[in-house]
């Protein structure tokens, strides 16, 4: 009918998210494997091996509509975990690019069963270089309960193909969802990638 108008958009290729659409963590809330627990956690791996690190998929999300969520068991100390520490990494959409003086906004929901010394870092693919990173730290009376936490992050360094880490040497189990990483030079602080907005302004009709 002459009354029905929109607009079509197609995501071919994560053209919308990891396109258009600036956040560069694929896979965000853990709900790609579906339902069922545990489940596949793809495109995330763990950092350490399964002697220091246990990673399942469990239904305690505090969000009704999105139930699942990531549960680390940290089985190595501050003593027996590696320099580096443990947990789990994020490569994006085919990498995350990453570009030497901006800043990244890294947005996660945490819940543990005790204090949390979280590292939260944009590395090189392999993880051997840090182009940024921040810690979370809070005490078990304040992360008992899901609860938002953020961090501002300024790359020293750019590299097209990084990964976004959370890593800890704290031994304990720590629940994670929702994990966002996004460029703050966002158009008009909306979530949309400036360059592609600019590049469609500068098309002439």
């Amino acid at each position: 009918p002459e009354t029905l108008f929109g607009i079509f958009f197609e995501e071919i290729n994560h053209a919308g998210a990891g396109g258009l659409w600036a956040e560069l963590v694929i896979n965000r809330g853990f709900e790609a494997g579906g339902q069922n627990t545990p489940s596949n956690i793809w495109p995330w791996s763990i950092v350490g091996d399964h002697s220091s690190i246990y990673v399942a998929t469990d239904r305690s999300s505090c969000f009704e509509r999105n139930k699942i969520a990531l549960r680390m068991d940290v089985l190595c100390d501050s003593k027996g975990c590696p320099s580096g520490g443990v947990g789990v990494y994020n490569p994006g959409y085919w990498g995350m690019n990453i570009e030497e003086g901006k800043k990244y906004k890294v947005a996660l929901y945490v819940r543990s069963t005790g204090d949390i010394d979280l590292s939260v870092s944009l590395t090189s693919s392999n993880g051997s270089r840090t182009l940024a990173s921040e810690k979370i730290i809070a005490s078990a009376s304040d992360v008992s309960k899901w609860i938002k936490k953020e961090v501002l992050l300024e790359a020293k360094a750019t590299d097209p193909s990084a990964r976004l880490q959370l890593t800890t040497t704290k031994k304990g189990s720590i629940w994670i969802d929702q994990v966002s990483a996004m460029p703050v030079d966002t158009h008009k602080g909306h979530g949309f990638r400036n360059d592609l907005f600019q590049m469609m302004a500068d098309i002439k009709p």
